[in-house]
């Protein structure tokens, strides 16, 4: 009886036991889980945002209306200019719940995808045992630049139809693809005096849909889990009003705009547990996010072809170099 009561007390000693390590495991996850979360967001966020402003310039060389059936293909360079303020964010150890930063201090600057190559070490905890990994990185790059091809055919009652595309680019470690259309309408037509005189007004919808994938060194955690990208799936609506003038050769304009975008993240890896925690926590990133911007641009016009420059600003500039040929 004894004999029988001692092996029930070790196994129940033993249950008891994997329980707790379960749920010591469980909740070291979900720590590491929010503290990745957070540090996630910090990282990825000012690609995300400056991407409303790469795919929100550009879409005209003027507001005037375009005859029916006219075409416009353009060539485009696009230039994202990254202030310093975006390249970084402090952390400290007081907004995390299991990580830590390597050494004796207690906060530290990381690197945002659009920062520079600079690392820190950190360190966490998963059931007692101890890992390690180094802090993403940035593309390192002061001015982020593609290519990208747009169609424009004009349509009835001064509309004008738009369709943009630009194939995916490697730049250093992160990938970007984007397409996206659009709709121009003319107002001046409506307006007699205006439509008479140099000056025209238009508006303008677009719709942007890109995809960008941010590869780093792999963040190597416990339980054989493997973390080594960030990917956005991102749109963004965009409805501008249009204003210019036309002086000889030259149209110049101006526009003010504002963007709804919406963003989608996932980080890529190996370890299904974790990484299955990670991106449903990941989810709380996830939302819409509302941005004003203005455009000031210059078109010349050289017989068939023209040359265009415009410039995008708000939180980010950017600006879009064209070489545009009429039929």
């Amino acid at each position: 009886m004894q004999t029988l009561t001692r092996n029930i007390g070790f196994v129940l000693f033993f249950v008891a036991t994997t329980i707790s390590a379960q749920n010591t495991t469980f909740s070291d996850i979900n720590n590491v889980a929010e503290d990745l979360v957070f540090l996630s967001g910090q990282y990825i966020t000012p690609a995300a945002e400056a991407a409303v402003y790469q795919s929100s310039g550009g879409w005209y060389t003027s507001a005037k209306e375009k005859s029916l059936w006219d075409v416009e293909f353009s060539v485009q360079g696009n230039a994202l200019l990254v202030p310093k303020k975006f390249n970084r964010f402090l952390v400290s150890e007081s907004q995390l719940r299991n990580l830590t930063i390597k050494g004796n201090e207690t906060e530290a600057y990381l690197q945002t995808a659009l920062g520079n190559d600079e690392f820190v070490v950190i360190e966490g905890v998963i059931n007692g045992e101890v890992f390690e990994f180094d802090s993403p990185e940035g593309i390192n790059e002061a001015v982020v630049m593609h290519a990208q091809l747009q169609l424009a055919l004009g349509l009835w009652k001064g509309t004008t139809l738009i369709g943009r595309y630009s194939p995916k680019i490697k730049i250093s470690d992160t990938e970007y693809e984007l397409f996206g259309f659009g709709l121009q309408h003319n107002v001046s037509q409506w307006l007699p005096k205006v439509n008479k005189s140099s000056y025209a007004i238009a508006t303008l919808f677009t719709y942007s849909k890109y995809d960008i994938g941010v590869l780093f060194n792999e963040v190597n955690l416990a339980l054989n889990t493997t973390l080594n990208s960030v990917i956005i799936d991102g749109e963004t609506y965009s409805f501008n009003i249009i204003g210019s003038k036309t002086m000889g050769n030259f149209d110049v304009s101006t526009a003010l705009g504002v963007t709804k975008s919406n963003f989608d993240y996932t980080i890529g890896g190996k370890g299904a547990l974790v990484l299955e925690i990670l991106n449903e926590a990941l989810k709380k990133l996830d939302g819409d996010d509302v941005a004003f911007k203005a455009d000031f641009g210059i078109n010349y016009k050289i017989n068939k072809f023209s040359t265009n420059a415009m410039l995008t600003f708000g939180r980010y500039s950017n600006i879009v170099f064209g070489i545009n040929y009429n039929i």
